[in-house]
């Protein structure tokens, strides 16, 4: 090889090297930063050819209930929005739902309809760059905790709120986790397919899309990430920061969930620093058919729970004396 073809070579390396890590970040847009907009166009789009998918079902009314649509605007110029769907019964509990990667509220409705008729208001927001919230690019990062504290913020105004329980479910856990630890306001915590440490969850996650290609991309992929993190990913370590929940909790996980382990949730769940919790593992359920598996028997589960270590405030009456008497005589 003569001189001019070696440094012809070299010089053709570094283009190639050059090209490549400019290329390199597009090719890697994931739905984990640029999630699915799951929102009523998304499902009237794909009713077409889907005669499964029911666009009678987009909102609560259409299950018989009574809301009232929330839209706040985040500190960045986003719009957050959601549902509030408050129950007759003053005293009772708030569950705010926080949806999982690539869901929305629409797909929720079932979700919102049990909790709601097992006497508790449910609140419900579309995380940002999900349904139909504003914003392109997703984080569970401190952009997505700043929201959580705007959205508690919300809730906690509303004259009926006694207790506020955060539901989290898959990547929502990881934010329900992280705003009960750092923001404190919330009462209890139940958290769904919880990862024990983001690391290890985006490592699954690349192999899943790209295959032995993962070692490529991978260490891209998760600079990007934490970019928008604002932190190392490793430092999301829900079994560290649950060392620091004393707020009870309740970790529900599937046995055949093979996008968090259920070896992950447990090791969660013994370094939770909170003397009231539980685990509830739903068998021959996988990560997205957990509520519908465990049917009668999750939505019991979750509302025996909150009932238990958040009691509501017994209702006052004038009479207090005679109920005092009859009760006495009953023994």
């Amino acid at each position: 090889m003569n001189l001019n073809k070696f440094f012809f070579l070299i010089a053709s390396i570094f283009i190639l090297s050059a090209a490549f890590i400019i290329v390199a970040p597009t090719l890697i847009t994931t739905s984990f930063i640029y999630p699915t907009r799951i929102d009523s166009t998304y499902v009237v789009f794909h009713s077409i050819n889907n005669t499964e998918i029911d666009t009678n079902h987009l909102r609560p009314s259409d299950e018989g209930l009574d809301y009232k649509n929330i839209s706040l605007k985040t500190n960045d110029g986003e719009t957050l929005n959601g549902w509030y769907i408050p129950t007759t019964d003053t005293p009772a509990n708030t569950v705010l739902i926080i949806h999982d990667l690539n869901q929305s509220k629409l797909m929720l409705l079932d979700q919102i309809k049990q909790l709601h008729d097992r006497g508790m208001h449910v609140c419900i927001f579309d995380l940002r760059a999900h349904g139909e919230s504003s914003g392109e690019i997703f984080t569970i990062g401190m952009p997505a905790i700043a929201d959580m504290k705007l959205i508690t913020d919300t809730i906690l105004k509303f004259p009926e709120t006694k207790h506020l329980v955060l539901f989290g479910m898959g990547i929502g856990s990881a934010i329900a986790m992280q705003s009960a630890v750092y923001d404190g306001r919330c009462d209890a915590l139940i958290l769904q397919s919880p990862f024990n440490n983001l690391d290890t969850y985006l490592s699954r996650y690349s192999y899943n899309r790209w295959g032995n290609l993962k070692y490529l991309w991978y260490p891209i992929f998760r600079k990007k990430v934490e970019k928008l993190l604002e932190y190392p990913v490793s430092e999301l370590d829900l079994t560290k920061i649950a060392a620091f929940n004393e707020a009870p909790v309740l970790f529900i996980t599937a046995s055949d969930d093979a996008e968090v382990f259920t070896s992950e949730t447990l090791q969660i769940f013994l370094a939770s620093a909170s003397k009231k919790k539980d685990l509830f593992l739903v068998r021959k359920a996988d990560h997205n058919n957990i509520a519908a598996v465990g049917a009668e028997k999750y939505y019991n589960r979750i509302s025996n729970f909150i009932n238990t270590v958040l009691p509501r405030e017994p209702k006052k009456t004038r009479y207090k004396k005679l109920a005092f008497n009859d009760h006495e005589g009953n023994y």
